[in-house]
């Protein structure tokens, strides 16, 4: 027989635990154990079909019509962005949304570190962040954040972590800032973050870059992840990330920025490109744009005549 799943079925079920529980209370006095037993089996049952009917009215609740989707969407606030104060805002509707997971990866010497730094800096000066420093000791941080810190609030806003390596500290370390409000943090980088229980690379990069794309989106903060790139991809001209695997299924927003060597002009001159080949916010607009250092070291957007 068939018995309609409704909240009156709940409530007899309810009733029927509650005399099942005396009549447990007086087999035990009596010593009757074979009965008693008997009685606790009967209601051990009907709480687990309890339990079954309260996940069945969760899940006919979770379905919603398109309208009902439409309208609740609409109902809710905007996602708050933050501004990178780099040409990334403009391809980006204005900024990063919250919880986003970035991975920016491209050559050596491309200055990855350099932009990373720029746009927490940029950040920091309204609001706070954490940087997890692996890849620079203290000093050579320290020299780095003197040319982008210009203000008292950039100062104390801006907050460097270099001792927790593993993954599993890194990620307690996030929580326990996202529940004091912070909301941007970067790592650099992915080959220093240390994954004790996987001994294969391939299988802590996918776990690496599964476990921080869960986490922004649980915490509803933004995680930007400097990644690497092999030679031969390089050699051939393919934006991958070093690893393969999950990792650019996992990343809401890839990025691959890279060199343009020209033997005119000096290493120290050499234009970037930044590539976006990856992005699940906004728009979902994927683009490419020419960057360039000025003199103080900012990036811009390269205007071509």
């Amino acid at each position: 027989m068939v018995i309609p799943i409704t909240k009156d079925r709940f409530t007899v079920l309810g009733e029927e635990v509650k005399t099942l529980t005396i009549e447990i209370d007086n087999a035990q006095k009596a010593q009757d154990k074979r009965l008693s037993n008997s009685l606790k089996k009967e209601m051990y049952l009907k709480k687990v079909e309890q339990l079954e009917l309260l996940q069945s009215d969760i899940a006919i609740s979770s379905t919603v019509t398109a309208k009902e989707l439409s309208d609740d969407v609409a109902s809710r606030p905007n996602i708050p962005k933050y501004m990178t104060g780099t040409p990334l805002d403009d391809r980006l509707g204005g900024g990063i949304e919250i919880g986003t997971f970035i991975q920016l990866a491209g050559e050596s010497f491309t200055g990855k570190t350099h932009f990373v730094l720029e746009i927490l800096a940029n950040i920091s000066g309204a609001n706070k962040i954490l940087f997890f420093n692996f890849e620079m000791g203290e000093r050579r941080i320290n020299n780095r954040l003197k040319h982008l810190l210009i203000s008292t609030e950039q100062d104390n806003n801006f907050l460097i972590n270099s001792k927790a390596r593993k993954l599993s500290e890194i990620i307690q370390e996030i929580k326990n800032k996202a529940k004091e409000g912070i909301k941007f943090f970067a790592i650099d980088s992915k080959m220093k973050i240390e994954v004790p229980e996987e001994t294969e690379d391939l299988k802590a990069f996918r776990k690496i870059s599964h476990e921080l794309s869960k986490l922004s989106q649980q915490e509803e903060i933004i995680i930007l992840l400097i990644n690497q790139m092999n030679e031969q991809d390089q050699q051939n001209g393919r934006l991958a990330f070093k690893g393969g695997g999950d990792q650019m299924y996992d990343a809401d927003i890839a990025l691959f920025y890279m060199l343009n060597k020209t033997k005119s002009a000096e290493p120290k001159d050499w234009t970037r490109t930044m590539h976006c080949r990856k992005n699940r916010t906004g728009d979902e607009q994927l683009f490419r744009v020419d960057l360039v250092l000025d003199i103080h070291g900012k990036t811009k957007e390269l205007i071509k005549p």
